[in-house]
């Protein structure tokens, strides 16, 4: 016979507690994943990129002060060999991707460019396709690796 039963039931409601909190970390653990789950999304890099605007004499050699799609800065860029506007890019992909490298390749017309790095092995990619005010379509294809 056991002497001290409150000594018992104390331990026996310490295993439950940690069997009960062990529970519940596994449940936010499966809620919340993991970390390449939550990285940078493309899709959500190339929705920013078709919706932001710039004024063009801020990011090219145009002395262009009314604000415009980027899009269409970058297909300037393409047609006329102009880098700032590619260089504008690259940080803004640099600080979405946080580190993970990427690869983008645009094409406008005969034109095209690729920033990031040579090879990426993707975890997250996507493409669009941007109408540009002066015509034609600015298309972009933008890799995510790990």
């Amino acid at each position: 016979m056991l002497k001290d039963s409150r000594g018992f039931t104390a331990y026996v409601d310490a295993i439950a507690f940690m069997a009960i909190l062990l529970m519940a970390l596994s449940v936010i653990s499966v809620q919340f994943g993991t970390d390449g789950e939550n990285g940078p999304n493309a899709s959500e890099a190339m929705d920013a990129i078709s919706a932001a605007k710039v004024r063009p004499a801020d990011i090219t050699d145009l002395d262009e002060g009314a604000v415009v799609f980027l899009t269409d800065v970058l297909a300037y860029s393409l047609a006329s060999g102009d880098g700032k506007p590619l260089s504008y890019l690259e940080e803004f992909l640099d600080l979405h991707c946080r580190g993970h490298p990427y690869r983008m390749e645009l094409a406008y017309g005969d034109a095209s460019r690729t920033i990031g790095v040579e090879d990426v092995r993707t975890y997250s990619g996507a493409e669009s396709e941007f109408p540009v005010s002066l015509g034609g379509k600015l298309r972009a294809s933008l890799s995510i690796g790990l």
